[in-house]
């Protein structure tokens, strides 16, 4: 049979999906895909990359296995693909073991041309080994960036995508995503072991979408703004939320607003969420306020606003999403509300997932004083952090214990039956004496114990008994045999209840494997994505290029005609009151002037400050650090706070940038720029003092 050619591709294009001709780097991607070669797609959001993988499909001999990181997004991506008559389906999670065993049935009789997998669903069976059978000409790899450390959304169940892509027999391989910058290109190709792989880049621009950003101070005023947005602007709107919280609140707010809107969030029931969907795609609301999730997939061209509630955590995020605008190529918008704090959001989460170190090993440390003599531990994240000094967040903690698991020094039980805990009583002399025989399994079931856990063994660890070699015949066959020998009293044990076990409280940590490096790499390379965004916000320069130049676009230029900074348009940073507060008014102040935050600020302040022993203390600290950014910046002290400003801090001690606004002698700059150096400040000194 002869091999497909770009002709028959240009055929199928027509015949099956109605397309007259291919967009920009899709054409490119098939012939690479029907001539044999590996090969890495970037595509704008928008940019249809699908077709890259689905018109090969439907001409290559055998199937072509789509491995997809969302349920919704393979779903709506099969629900598309039957919709035109071609023979597609997926496994998912949301599938019965019938529904399941009957879609690979259908792969193996070849009624199938795309099956769409999930990458966690090759540790179930024999997954792999049957669609190798099946005859498997291509692999594509759907978000592919989801495979690369350095990716702005990276899943380590993808890291699993290189064993399938062997199990499968080697196939052509196609990764696909939007967002990749050069680096992350290369971390896809070396994770996927691609062959002299064939990269396709048509460029990230998106020339019929106009970039905002509108600074804001509060909640309240990005409320007042998003409903401004959609009043000025016609069209369909997907606003962007951080957290379900906000998704609620917000569409309340529309609602009030005589806005047609509807939430979308994880935390609604899947009828819900259809419901929702549904309304949007039919244009029964004209906005839907969403987490990130919503979108992926979702193909509604006609899109004409994205408003980000609040500063995604990455470049590479913040473009997808505004990329859902104007997939039609028609005029669209993008807003992006930005308030300083909103890093300080990410930084919580981002210390919370890569913690230091030192958090780790004091974690390990609370974690064996906590313990039972079985290695047990009963107490929650707050609990630990009380017994650490500094006094680290419960989001560290849950982070630490997520690397300790990682690592085997932890194990978390959530009673499954196959985890237990056993001691060995018998000593090697008595085992060799009494259990006899090479093919003895109890004999077997000791030796598998044994190679798993070692020494451990003796004093007490804990077991997958699912995880044991498979001739033992898992958790099933071994209980019997643990069973014999407990009453033999060769061991003891018993199945875990919920809760963290130890699996050698008496071990050191430097026994487990912990890649340090690796952990603090992912730190920095995070943080050093949100200070891009940060600027991103913050620059005075075209925002099209500053992100063309981020992803190594060479198209990038010093202005264009789509952005606020080129258009020259500025939006106002602050909200003022409408009227002054009754009986409010500042005895300093003889004129008349608009009563804003930054007045009332001033209203409020005390006029005289009382510093106590620990206030003095700090007021020392806070001068060391304004000595410390006075050198920095080669100015003179005062220039970043006075000695009235830093007073006022040591009595007030705020904890948050909202209430150190509210000092006196602070104002939006000098927050920005050194809130967070004297609030690190402020919170040491309590926590020594806590101690």
């Amino acid at each position: 049979m002869a091999k497909p050619t770009i002709q028959d591709a240009r055929a199928v294009l027509k015949s099956a999906f109605g397309y007259d001709k291919f967009r920009p780097g899709q054409e490119a991607a098939v012939s690479a895909v029907l001539a044999g070669r590996d090969t890495v797609v970037v595509l704008p959001t928008g940019g249809g990359k699908s077709l890259c993988f689905q018109v090969p499909a439907l001409l290559m001999p055998g199937l072509t296995v789509v491995v997809s990181p969302l349920i919704s997004l393979m779903k709506d991506q099969v629900d598309a693909l039957t919709a035109k008559g071609l023979p597609a389906a997926f496994i998912n999670s949301t599938l019965t073991s019938g529904q399941v065993s009957d879609r690979l049935a259908r792969a193996d009789r070849g009624e199938l041309k795309l099956l769409y997998v999930a990458p966690e669903r090759f540790d179930y069976g024999r997954t792999a080994e049957r669609l190798r059978k099946a005859g498997v000409s291509l692999l594509a790899i759907d978000e592919a960036h989801c495979i690369s450390q350095w990716g702005h959304d990276f899943r380590p169940s993808y890291l699993r995508v290189k064993k399938v892509h062997e199990a499968l027999g080697s196939p052509t391989t196609i990764a696909l995503t939007a967002t990749a910058t050069p680096e992350v290109r290369r971390d896809i190709a070396r994770e996927l072991a691609l062959k002299d792989p064939e990269t396709i880049i048509t460029g990230f621009d998106r020339p019929n979408l106009t970039y905002y950003v509108v600074p804001t101070k509060s909640d309240s005023e990005k409320e007042k703004r998003i409903v401004e947005i959609l009043r000025k602007h016609d069209g369909l709107a997907v606003i962007y939320a951080s957290t379900r919280k906000a998704v609620d609140h917000l569409t309340t707010v529309l609602e009030r607003a005589k806005i047609r809107a509807a939430g979308y969030h994880a935390g609604l029931d899947d009828s819900r969420r259809r419901e929702v969907q549904e309304a949007f795609m039919s244009e029964k609301i004209r906005a839907i306020v969403a987490t990130n999730a919503f979108g992926m997939g979702i193909d509604k061209p006609n899109v004409r606003l994205v408003i980000h509630y609040a500063m995604p955590g990455t470049l590479e995020a913040y473009y997808q999403e505004a990329g859902r605008a104007g997939r039609d190529g028609l005029h669209s918008d993008v807003f992006l509300l930005h308030s300083f704090p909103d890093r300080f959001t990410h930084e919580f989460f981002i210390k919370g997932s890569y913690p230091e170190r030192v958090v780790v090993e004091k974690t390990y440390e609370a974690l064996k004083k906590l313990s039972d003599d079985q290695g047990f531990v009963s107490a929650e994240p707050e609990d630990l952090a009380r017994k650490i000094t500094p006094k680290p967040n419960s989001r560290e903690i849950e982070g630490a214990i997520r690397i300790l698991t990682r690592a085997a020094a932890v194990t978390l039980s959530n009673g499954e039956q196959a985890r237990v805990h056993v001691r060995l009583l018998a000593t090697p002399e008595r085992i060799k004496r009494e259990v006899t025989g090479e093919s003895n399994s109890e004999l077997g079931l000791l030796r598998a114990l044994w190679r798993g856990v070692g020494a451990a063994l003796q004093t007490g660890a804990v077991v997958d008994l699912d995880g044991l070699p498979p001739g033992l015949g898992g958790s099933a066959a071994s209980v019997p045999l643990l069973d014999a020998l407990q009453d033999r009293q060769f061991l003891v044990w018993e199945r875990l209840g919920n809760g963290l076990y130890l699996a050698d409280r008496k071990a050191q940590l430097s026994k487990f494997k912990i890649d340090w490096a690796l952990i603090d790499r992912r730190r920095a390379a995070d943080l050093s994505k949100l200070q891009a965004v940060q600027k991103y916000a913050y620059t005075k320069e075209c925002r099209r290029g500053f992100v063309l130049r981020y992803f190594g676009d060479p198209a990038a230029k010093r202005k264009c005609e789509g952005c606020d900074n080129c258009l020259g348009i500025t939006v106002a940073a602050a909200v003022e009151d409408q009227a002054p507060r009754r009986g409010r008014r500042d005895k300093r102040t003889r004129h008349a002037t608009p009563y804003t935050a930054e007045t009332a600020r001033s209203v409020d302040a005390p006029d005289d400050v009382s510093l106590g022993v620990a206030d003095e203390r700090l007021l020392g600290a806070l001068r060391t650090v304004r000595s410390t950014i006075a050198r920095e910046e080669h100015v003179p002290a005062y220039i970043v706070f006075s000695d009235r400003t830093l007073a006022e801090l040591a009595v007030r001690r705020p904890r948050s940038l909202t209430a150190f606004q509210d000092v006196r002698g602070v104002g939006p700059m000098k927050l920005e720029r050194y809130g967070a150096r004297f609030l690190d400040a402020i919170s040491k000194a309590d926590d020594i003092e806590a101690a």
